[in-house]
């Protein structure tokens, strides 16, 4: 029995619903979609309203804009199964089988079955850097997956048992875009709860403008620093590696300081035709130093 849930802000998401809702009818086992609007602008929530007219839909608003964590707190007590599903609205259904392969395993804690993007480069120009960054770092196989399991989760698209989800939750003090998948999975670590992985993806659909994209990126760099503060996320996280070495041998702010004299030239290689990945981490890294600092 699944409980599939999808928080919604300022996406049209009728025709992933759609795809879902066909999906569940071809099931076995009883299954609901619970979609919940965080906040959106009146536009997309009337266009998302008429999902409740789909079979085994439920579809409700928040008078309020809960947040990333929040909301999925939220749509966790709301479930009725013990078997969760969460998707980010932005997804798009690319295998039938989709449901049928999450509803056949039965012993685990979490399942994360993966993210893919579209093949082909976005004709937009503005679209590209998101789309060459998500599938260089996020179009992850599974072989390669399993062997980092906790770094390797995202929220996009897993399945918890909910009694794991509610001993553990989301943080809802990390606020805006960012990391809360990185807390998520350290915290499932600690507690002992296994993630398991899976070849079982949701495209990724909302391909955001570059500087969209680098806004949201900064803000998850602002709460990588917070948790770094707060000794919640250790070195296995690449970026907080590089950065404690640094610390370890007092080059973080000399580092910081040269990569920002080169910031122009880096958002010119980030905005380019064939961006610089290596730049845009030596970009975060600077960003990283100063939020750090900020925390102290």
């Amino acid at each position: 029995m699944l409980s599939i849930l999808i928080p919604i802000h300022n996406f049209d998401v009728r025709a992933f619903v759609k795809d879902l809702s066909a999906l569940t009818v071809t099931l076995t086992q009883p299954a609901e979609i619970i979609c919940l609007d965080d906040k959106s602008s009146v536009h997309f929530r009337a266009l998302n309203a008429s999902v409740s007219s789909l079979e085994n839909v439920v579809y409700e608003e928040s008078e309020v804009n809960l947040g990333r964590s929040a909301v999925r707190n939220v749509m966790a007590n709301m479930a009725q199964y013990e078997n969760l599903i969460f998707l980010d609205c932005d997804g798009k259904v690319v295998r039938d089988d989709y449901l049928s392969k999450y509803a056949a395993i039965r012993q685990y804690d979490v399942v994360y079955g993966g993210r893919v993007y579209q093949e082909d480069r976005p004709v937009e120009a503005d679209l590209h850097f998101h789309w060459y960054c998500g599938m260089a770092r996020e179009e992850i196989p599974v072989d390669i997956r399993v062997n980092a399991p906790y770094k390797s989760f995202m929220t996009n698209n897993f399945m918890v048992k909910k009694s794991v989800f509610e001993a553990i939750r989301m943080d809802e003090e990390v606020k805006g875009y960012g990391h809360e998948d990185t807390l998520f999975a350290m915290n499932l670590k600690r507690k002992g709860y296994s993630i398991s992985h899976i070849d079982n993806p949701i495209e990724h659909i909302g391909i955001e403008a570059v500087d969209v994209f680098l806004e949201k990126s900064l803000n998850a760099v602002t709460n990588l620093a917070q948790l770094m503060a707060s000794d919640q996320v250790d070195e296995s996280i690449k970026l907080v590696k590089f950065y404690r070495k640094l610390e370890r041998l007092r080059l973080a702010p000399a580092a910081a300081t040269a990569i920002m004299l080169f910031e122009k030239p880096i958002m010119r290689s980030l905005k380019s035709a064939a961006p610089n990945l290596l730049w845009f981490d030596l970009w975060k890294l600077s960003k990283l130093h100063r939020a750090v600092n900020a925390t102290r």
